[in-house]
């Protein structure tokens, strides 16, 4: 699989790639070493969730292309896999879809080596203690999750998938947080 993953990585613009199972399980990926399996492991868990909403709502979908300041992610989907591409902004699509076709086939004919698992969290600081307060408290609300989820994000800047128990605090999103959470669900935290 890494070999399936360098032929990609190779593409013109791409920095690096990953393959996932269709339920969120980080099997492979060829990054640089300054992601780490933790953060492609919450990576790969939105790429499941969010490609099986996609489909619930749209039908069979093949391609995600989510465009960023500084960065593109295309994500390509197959029966059994989902293979996520960070790439440069400027990324020619066409190329990347034609050298990802057959990669992509190849990837679905293999058998899904265990996933890769991640270190387990260190506790968290005040920040991830916060997301875990206002995940509460949206599941206590009975509301839309990902709606309130939505909400929360807009307002504060930032979505709550990227805080884990490994990121830094940092007080103006801690504040920016607090005020989205009191907005949105008029609850503080």
């Amino acid at each position: 699989m890494q070999a399936l993953l360098r032929q990609l990585n190779a593409v013109p613009g791409v920095v690096g790639s990953m393959v996932c199972d269709a339920e969120g399980h980080l099997v492979a990926h060829a990054f640089p070493p300054t992601l780490d399996a933790a953060t492609l492991q919450r990576a790969a868990e939105a790429v499941g969730e969010r490609t099986a909403a996609l489909q619930a709502a749209l039908g069979p979908v093949d391609m995600i292309d989510l465009h960023y300041t500084n960065s593109r992610i295309v994500v390509r989907v197959a029966e059994r896999a989902r293979v996520l591409f960070l790439c440069a902004p400027s990324i020619n699509l066409q190329l990347l879809a034609m050298s990802a076709a057959g990669v992509l086939v190849q990837v679905d004919k293999l058998e899904m080596a265990a996933p890769v698992e991640a270190p387990a969290a260190r506790g968290g600081g005040e920040l991830y203690e916060t997301v875990k307060r206002v995940e509460a408290l949206i599941q206590q609300s009975g509301g839309d999750r990902v709606r309130l989820r939505g909400q929360i994000a807009l307002k504060a800047g930032f979505t709550l998938d990227l805080i884990d128990a490994d990121t830094r605090d940092d007080a103006v999103k801690l504040k920016n947080l607090r005020l989205a959470v009191s907005a949105v669900l008029g609850e503080d935290v």
